[in-house]
């Protein structure tokens, strides 16, 4: 009777360690590093300020996808991003604040705003079966942003710190596709198209104006996975 019940506490340690290990084997985690160049450009929801075309940026960082099923993932990771764009202000804008003074632009004033963010993205990522080489991927998720500079153009004025006139957290959302080429092992390279657009407003309306702006964006992804 005790041989018998130590076979049957063994058994069950037994199914329960392989219960562990393919539950282990089904959340891979893989890292990878990334860079991005990506064209940005800001649009608002009032007409007195229209957007002046897009600007050229960059983003680069690392990335980790954590497997809770064999074709599907948790995608994080965490990267510096350039990004910004041009806005023409109708009606002028007063107030504008930069790090030592307060200016007030005329109508029709062009200010070119270059951001710099911590970018800490969470999504989910939905992945095929891997096709000869290639494996197939697609991704949605969320995109919180924490402002680490903030400079402006304006008339007059060059590389201005316009801190003041940018919100210190934004959040955007981004939907991607793309595929991924195994070299060697569980390592490949990754390429992707991306698509984001903000959620809230990445100015904090000081002076005069009270428009919601946002960032647009559309970034290629190259990068390695391990």
């Amino acid at each position: 009777m005790k041989i018998s019940s130590i076979i049957t506490k063994n058994s069950f340690f037994t199914l329960l360690f392989l219960a562990v290990l393919n539950i282990a084997n089904a959340q891979e985690i893989r890292f990878g590093i990334f860079a991005s160049p990506l064209i940005s450009w800001m649009k608002t929801d009032v007409s007195q300020i229209k957007s002046n075309g897009p600007q050229i940026g960059f983003d680069a960082g690392l990335m980790m996808d954590k497997f809770f099923a064999r074709r599907y993932a948790f995608s994080t990771g965490i990267s510096i991003n350039n990004m910004g764009g041009t806005l023409v202000y109708k009606n002028g804008k007063k107030g504008f604040q930069t790090s030592d003074t307060t200016i007030n632009l005329n109508s029709n004033a062009v200010v070119k705003y270059n951001l710099q963010y911590i970018h800490i993205p969470f999504a989910l990522k939905f992945r095929t079966t891997e096709i000869g080489y290639i494996t197939y991927f697609a991704q949605v998720g969320f995109d919180p942003m924490i402002n680490i500079k903030a400079r402006a153009n304006l008339p007059g004025f060059s590389n201005v710190n316009a801190g003041k006139e940018i919100n210190p957290l934004y959040l955007a959302y981004h939907i991607s596709a793309g595929l991924e080429y195994r070299i060697v092992g569980n390592t490949s390279l990754m390429a992707n198209l991306t698509y984001m657009n903000g959620f809230t407003d990445v100015t904090n309306n000081s002076g005069s104006t009270s428009e919601k702006t946002v960032i647009n964006r559309f970034e290629l992804r190259l990068g390695v996975i391990f």
